[in-house]
Formats: C-alpha cells, sequence, structure tokens
C-alpha cells in the first residue's frame, strides 16, 4: 500500500485566501490574504527583517557560495532596500528549484526559479482574491473551474498532428482552465495587483565572449551547483549517449562518489543510451547501474494522474520505476535544458511571427499560432534589449513548458535537480557567437567537456551505428555545419521548408 499523504500531489503547494482540507499538509499565515498550504515534502524556508519577509518553497542553490542554505540565500534579499531591480538582480545567480515570495511595503511579489521548474499556476476567485498552486488542477477543483474548450480543441488537434502524442505542452501562459494562467519563467506576480510583468531578458545582457573565455567562467556555475546538490541530497544521475549528459558527466568530476549513475531501458532505436554508458562508466572508475522500466501499478497511476494535470503515460512508468529503485528520498540530476545554447530553432527572419513559431514546432491550429504571437509580442523588445536570439528564448520559455511538465510528473517519486538552470550560465554561453554554437555542430559543448573532465570522451557522443548513418553525421558535423551553415544556414532553410510544407498539410489532413 502506497503512503495517500506522502504522494498526494507530492511536493506542492496553494497560496490563497484560505487554507486547503488536505491531510498531512503544512499551513502558513504569511499575511491576512495569504494563506499557505504545503506537502510535507515541500521544504519551507522563512526569514523577517522588520517589516520584510522572504518564503522560500523548494530549494535554492549559490554556485558562487555553494556551502550557503537556504536560509542565508534569503537574508540576502531582505538585508536592504527591496525592489523589483534589488529581487531580480539576486536571482541572476542562483540555481536550484524553487518558488520565492517576498513581502515588504515596497510590494508583494511571487518570482521561480530561471526555467519555472517550480510551476505557478494563479488566478483569481469570485471575490477578486488571488490564488496560486503549483498544479492548475488543484485550483479548478477547489473553485470550481471548467476545462476551457478552446485549449482542449488544440489539444485533440495536436494529438493528430504530433507523431509522438505522449509529448504535448502548453502554450505561453495557459493552462487547460480559462480562468488560470501559467506563470512564465522570468516574470513576476504582483501579488497586490494581480498581474504578471517581465523582468528578464535585462538589456545588455548578452555580451561578447569567446569560446575558451565564456567556458572559463561559466563551468564554475555547473561544477558548484552540482557539488552544493550532492552535499545536500541523495543524488542519482541519469546517463544516456547524448551530450547533455556528457557535459554533466564531466562537470560531477570531483563529486563523483557521491552519486548513484544509472541507465533505465531506451526508448526503441536508442540502444546505444544503454550501451555507451556501459562501456564508458567503468573506464572512469564509476560504477553503471541498469534497469528495464516497470508499469505502474493501478495505485500508482491514480496518485500520478491527479498528481499533474494531463499526465502522460511514459513519464507515469519512469517515475514509478524510479520509486520502486530508489525510494521516496532521491534527487535525481537531469540534464534537461542545456541543450538551449546550441541554437536548435531557425527562422528567416521575415517569419519570425506567431505562425514562423507554430511551423517550427508542427501546431497548425489558430489557438497556437495566437498564443506563440502574443508571446512574441510580448518578448521581442526585451530581447532586443539584451542582445538574445529571440529562437533562444522561445526555447528556454516555452519548449521549456514540456521540461517542467515532466519534471512536475516525476514530482511524485523524486525531487529534481537540474544544473543549467541559471539565468548568469544562460548569459555566459549567450555571449560566444552563435556561427560556433548552431544547431548540431558540437565544438562548443565538447570543449566545455575537455575543460572540465576530457575522458569522459573515450567514447563517442550519439554515435551512429549504420555505415550510411555514419557517413551523414561526417558530412553534417565535420563538413557543412563547420564551413557552410555559420555563414548561410542551408541545413536549418530546408528543414525550415519541409515543416513549413508539412504545417500546410496539416488542415487538409485533419479535415479528412
Amino acid at each position: 500500500m502506497l503512503d495517500r499523504v506522502k504522494i498526494f500531489r507530492r511536493r506542492q503547494f496553494v497560496l490563497g485566501p484560505e487554507h486547503i482540507d488536505y491531510e498531512g499538509w503544512k499551513r502558513l499565515r504569511v499575511e491576512d490574504n495569504y494563506l499557505l498550504t504545503v506537502h510535507p515534502d515541500l521544504p519551507i524556508t522563512v526569514v523577517h527583517e522588520k517589516e520584510n519577509k522572504a518564503i522560500l518553497l523548494g530549494y535554492a542553490i549559490d554556485p558562487y557560495n555553494p556551502d550557503l542554505n537556504d536560509e542565508g540565500i534569503l537574508k540576502r534579499f531582505i538585508s536592504g532596500p527591496i525592489s523589483i531591480k534589488t529581487v531580480s538582480s539576486g536571482l541572476q545567480n542562483l540555481s536550484g528549484r524553487f518558488v520565492l515570495l517576498i513581502i515588504s511595503p515596497a510590494g508583494h511579489w511571487l518570482f521561480h526559479d530561471a526555467c519555472a521548474l517550480r510551476q505557478v499556476q494563479y488566478c483569481r476567485d469570485t471575490n477578486g482574491a488571488i490564488w496560486c498552486a503549483t498544479q492548475a488542477e488543484t485550483l479548478a477543483e477547489h473553485l470550481g473551474f471548467k476545462y476551457d474548450e478552446e485549449v482542449l480543441s488544440y489539444r485533440n488537434t495536436s494529438a493528430i498532428y504530433q507523431t509522438d502524442k505522449e509529448e504535448f505542452w502548453l502554450i505561453n501562459d495557459r493552462s487547460p482552465f480559462q480562468e488560470i494562467r501559467n506563470l512564465l519563467p522570468n516574470h513576476y506576480l504582483d501579488l497586490q495587483q494581480g498581474k504578471t510583468y517581465r523582468y528578464w531578458p535585462e538589456p545588455n545582457c548578452i555580451g561578447t565572449l569567446s569560446a575558451d573565455e565564456s567556458i572559463e567562467l561559466s563551468k564554475p556555475i555547473l561544477q558548484n551547483s552540482i557539488k552544493a546538490a550532492a552535499n545536500r541530497f541523495d543524488l542519482k544521475m541519469g546517463i544516456s549517449a547524448g551530450c547533455d549528459s556528457r557535459k554533466s558527466l564531466a562537470a560531477v568530476k570531483d563529486v563523483k562518489d557521491k552519486i548513484y549513475f544509472f541507465t533505465h531501458t531506451p526508448q526503441v532505436s536508442n540502444e546505444v543510451d544503454m550501451e555507451i554508458p556501459a562501456k564508458l562508466l567503468p573506464q572512469l572508475g564509476i560504477e553503471h547501474h541498469k534497469f528495464d522500466l516497470q508499469q505502474m501499478t493501478d495505485e500508482f497511476r491514480r496518485y500520478y494522474e491527479c498528481s499533474a494535470t494531463w499526465s502522460r503515460e511514459r513519464r507515469g512508468h519512469i517515475a514509478y520505476t524510479a520509486l520502486q529503485h530508489f525510494g521516496t528520498e532521491a534527487t535525481i540530476l537531469n540534464s534537461n535544458i542545456s541543450e538551449y545554447s546550441q541554437v536548435w530553432f531557425w527562422l528567416p527572419k521575415s517569419k519570425i511571427n506567431g505562425e514562423g513559431l507554430a511551423i517550427l514546432k508542427s501546431l497548425n491550429h489558430p489557438f497556437a499560432i495566437h498564443e506563440l504571437q502574443k508571446w512574441l509580442d510580448g518578448a521581442q523588445e526585451a530581447c532586443k534589449k539584451a542582445n538574445m536570439n529571440i529562437l533562444v528564448l522561445f526555447d528556454i520559455e516555452l519548449r521549456a513548458r514540456w521540461v517542467t511538465a515532466a519534471i512536475a510528473e516525476y514530482d511524485i517519486a523524486h525531487e529534481t535537480f537540474i544544473p543549467y538552470n541559471n539565468r548568469h550560465f544562460f548569459c555566459l554561453e549567450l555571449s560566444v557567437n552563435e556561427r560556433i554554437r548552431r544547431g548540431r555542430r558540437l565544438d562548443y559543448p565538447t570543449r566545455l567537456i575537455k575543460n572540465m573532465w576530457v575522458d569522459v570522451l573515450r567514447e563517442p557522443i550519439n554515435p551512429e551505428k549504420r555505415v550510411i548513418g555514419k557517413i551523414q553525421e561526417f558530412i553534417l558535423r565535420s563538413m557543412i555545419h563547420k564551413t557552410i551553415t555559420p555563414w548561410f544556414p542551408i541545413v536549418e532553410y530546408l528543414r525550415y521548408l519541409k515543416l513549413r510544407r508539412s504545417f500546410k498539410k496539416q488542415v487538409k489532413e485533419y479535415e479528412k
């Protein structure tokens, strides 16, 4: 039998004018209209100074002071004059997964980590009071909201268009309920006004650095974030044949003995994700553990489906398997997000609009196009002032909703730590000329890996088994991506044309 209190909406919270009656959950009064109801496994840290109060839900890591605990980090936010600028500056260097509440005479504000890995949904009730929660469905149940028909139409159409129906994700700040919105990364919620505002990227935050300069400045952020996490948590790390987990592996060199390394059954045709770690880790003096995915039990499925809105089948099997192997107190080092630096998305400048972004993700639906255009309208000026490619911000802010959904689904089994979730780290990597980082070119991440732990390259990254595949990879990586696409993105342009043709066909196919 599963512990109902422990796994029901695990690691979630609700903030509103009254407490929610959930068995075993912690209760905290923030202010008269702000009462917190928090799952027992979601840490709460509270710091007061005179009229100022800071509350952290989750955990934060300062890679420049890796021994500093959550209380020490919080104190810095309220130790002097408080403003949106001082809070946003204080968040710039932080890694972790958290929600931050600041209560002061200057304002009542809610922030979260760089990629919003600790999700926040918010709305008003019929009396105009503000409510926030980890999961939209929690608010909808309590306040009597119904599913949004427009969102349902988009979801159903996406299920037809997408080849992988398991990877559905919502767009912009939308939730499954019309009255509820998702707080996007780099935005804060003014709890008194009930409105959100963008505070990042900041003007000129993307500078100009050589690859070597960027690596020397960014690698301590990665390494120290992982050291701090390894000292705080029972840390496990999934590893595959890919570039992202290889970067993480290089960064854990000094704390590898504190981490449990594993690979679970890969998806069909991805056998190298099991084979490469099995060869590589023993060469590094690391024990490699591998296990098969287990199917969810009916009991676990019931809790899983009520813990994450529109939860996905495969993620549930992964969460259940982790629970069986690691118990309930593990934290898993996940290597998602890091791929943003390789600038995977490209569009002709004239096509950077709602439809262009919809083409990139094969989402030919009026809802998708409208919401993507709405996001662009709110982000373009900030990106221009920051010297940031808006398609990179699209990756960090919108495509990251796929990542945050997966992490929320895993919360029932384990906490998650992503060392790349740090705004200053983003800025340092994005300050390198985009020609060096674009697409499938691995020069920049490989140089970062070599600088941290060259031995992890003893086995190739994502090797092709087929002869024809090896030839294609050589032509793409060693010839086209090094000599042509830095100056003329021919591969990206051809891919765009292919996606556009598919996009135009979607409506006709749907009508059939």
